[in-house]
């Protein structure tokens, strides 16, 4: 079977804010040199550096925290964009203010704030809560107690890490994790999963 590179391609079309974050994630991950330029420290954040609150997600403190990150970002994100793009723009743009200004008022202990879990979490519970929503709709129960067992286990992994202190998957980088970024992102993909 003859493959064209058209056919392999596609698809990234489908979905090219995905695909924008995720290679610009992995870029700033090999070029170290360019992280502080984008990176929000809290404590330095000024009216000319609030751009600074989208541009943190895409920076990791480790290969690890960036592969889970980037790996959560692109299954999450795929389904998101091309089932429901009005949706998953509304969630991005969202998730990606709100999250680092929660953080900020919140865990005044967090110096700087870096990664895409917080987005992950949000795209994540859109995709649960909004496959919940249509399969509860069309009759389908089965399918709807998946998604919901899907969005009840996203956060009882959140109530987990906060009672634990720690992230469960990223285990080696240095940083102090924010359970809270994951709740603040799951509560809006839910709830812009229930909007209608």
């Amino acid at each position: 079977m003859k493959t064209n590179l058209w056919s392999v391609t596609a698809p990234l079309f489908a979905v090219p804010i995905t695909v924008l974050i995720a290679a610009t994630a992995s870029l700033l991950q090999l070029q170290v040199d360019l992280q502080s330029s984008v990176e929000l420290r809290f404590a330095e954040l000024q009216a000319a550096g609030i751009w600074r609150l989208a541009t943190c997600h895409l920076l990791h403190w480790s290969h690890d925290h960036f592969l889970w990150d980037v790996l959560v970002l692109v299954a999450a994100g795929c389904v998101c964009e091309s089932r429901w793009p009005r949706r998953f723009g509304v969630v991005l743009a969202a998730a990606g203010v709100l999250i680092p200004a929660v953080v900020l008022i919140s865990a005044p202990e967090v110096l700087s704030y870096r990664g895409l879990s917080g987005l992950d979490s949000a795209l994540f519970a859109l995709a649960a809560g909004s496959l919940f929503v249509e399969e509860a709709a069309a009759g389908r129960r089965a399918a709807a107690m998946v998604a919901g067992a899907a969005v009840a286990g996203q956060f009882l992994k959140i109530a987990v890490e906060t009672a634990a202190g720690q992230t469960l998957f990223v285990q080696d980088a240095p940083f102090i994790p924010v359970p809270l970024a994951h709740l603040c992102g799951a509560l809006i993909g839910s709830l812009v999963a229930l909007w209608r």
